[in-house]
């Protein structure tokens, strides 16, 4: 008796967040092999598996697509994943994202190899990090289908994948988006605020993110300050219509966030800026991704997987990212950050 288990690159658990254009976490790819018989050659004929995750966003000027492969060797798995050729391809592969408008052939984008930033230290060997990337003035329609070919020029083997290109995420309706500048009140903690927003037609989920920005001041030394940001996700919620949707921003979400998120520093200063809101749209095989791939809950701890890569593994889709910037807190939002319990304790001023 043979038993094969697989382990696969996945994207971090938010998904949505816009903030992480290729902020893509590794997890282990490789076949574990044991055996109840000693006289089985374990290690079978080796087949070629694509593990591919890229997701479009038409608001990003550069598209990004993360192509590995699974490897089989004889021996300690995380041995091999600290030797970077175990899962990284050669300058093999040919990847272009081929248009379609209306079912109808409209163009290819060709995506080039570079050799992006080293990775966090972990299971795998944190560089080279090859990726795929547009360039130039290559631009996502949001009109039109697009599909994923990759091609190991070397062994012929040919992977796809399709998408539909999510529209506009919808527009945000409170906080209005036509004001320069407003006030929010997340400081009534029986009355959260409520964003609404119009959906998009391709979306089949939404996340509410917030961007929290600030100043750091030295406080021995007023003229040395930092300019800050910090990014939380809210909520998400699930399109049931074509009508408005609702995601409610509690007390306790916005003060936990800004308390778990800022470190208390006894010498500096802090003083809140314009904050931005930013709702992100997936299209629906990412949601499915997404919610398949969440951590399981009771008796059943296995976790079925969900692909869209035709001929690998992995995802392809797409998603929107609106943001309606330079939202000041209301006064007694202020009084709730100066001095609540939750985050008196942060310094601002």
């Amino acid at each position: 008796m043979v038993k094969i288990t697989y382990f696969f690159y996945q994207p971090s658990s938010s998904t949505f967040d816009p903030m992480n254009k290729l902020l893509i976490s590794f997890c282990l790819l490789c076949l574990s092999l044991s055996s109840c018989k000693t006289d089985v050659d374990l290690l079978a004929p080796y087949k070629e598996v694509m593990v591919i995750y890229g997701v479009l966003d038409p608001t990003d000027s550069v598209q990004y697509i993360r192509i590995n492969k699974a490897f089989l060797g004889e021996g300690n798995a995380y041995t091999f994943a600290q030797v970077a050729d175990s899962f990284q391809y050669a300058d093999v592969l040919d990847v272009k994202l081929e248009r379609y408008k209306n079912n109808n052939f409209a163009g290819a984008i060709n995506l080039e190899r570079f050799e992006g930033p080293p990775l966090k230290d972990g299971i795998f060997a944190s560089a080279p990090n090859y990726l795929y990337r547009t360039t130039g003035l290559d631009s996502i329609y949001q009109d039109s289908e697009y599909k994923l070919v990759v091609t190991n020029t070397q062994t012929g083997n040919v992977v796809t994948s399709k998408t539909v290109v999510v529209s506009k995420a919808g527009s945000i309706i409170n906080p209005n988006p036509s004001s320069l500048y407003g006030y929010v009140n997340f400081a009534d903690p029986a009355n959260p605020f409520v964003t609404k927003f119009s959906s998009s037609d391709k979306a089949k989920y939404y996340d509410l993110n917030i961007k929290f920005n600030y100043k750091e001041i030295e406080i021995a030394n007023p003229s040395n300050f930092e300019m800050k940001s910090i990014f939380f996700r809210v909520d998400g919620v699930e399109k049931q219509s074509n009508n408005s949707l609702e995601i409610p921003v509690s007390y306790t979400t916005f003060y936990s966030a800004l308390r778990r998120l800022i470190p208390v520093n006894p010498f500096v200063k802090r003083e809140a800026e314009p904050l931005d809101f930013v709702l992100v749209g997936g299209a629906e095989e990412l949601y499915t991704y997404y919610q398949v791939n969440r951590p399981p809950t009771g008796i059943n701890q296995s976790i079925p997987q969900y692909t869209n890569i035709e001929g690998g593994i992995g995802i392809f889709s797409s998603k929107y990212t609106d943001i309606v910037s330079h939202k000041s807190l209301s006064q007694t939002s202020m009084d709730s950050l100066i001095n609540g319990a939750i985050t008196k304790d942060l310094g601002f001023q």
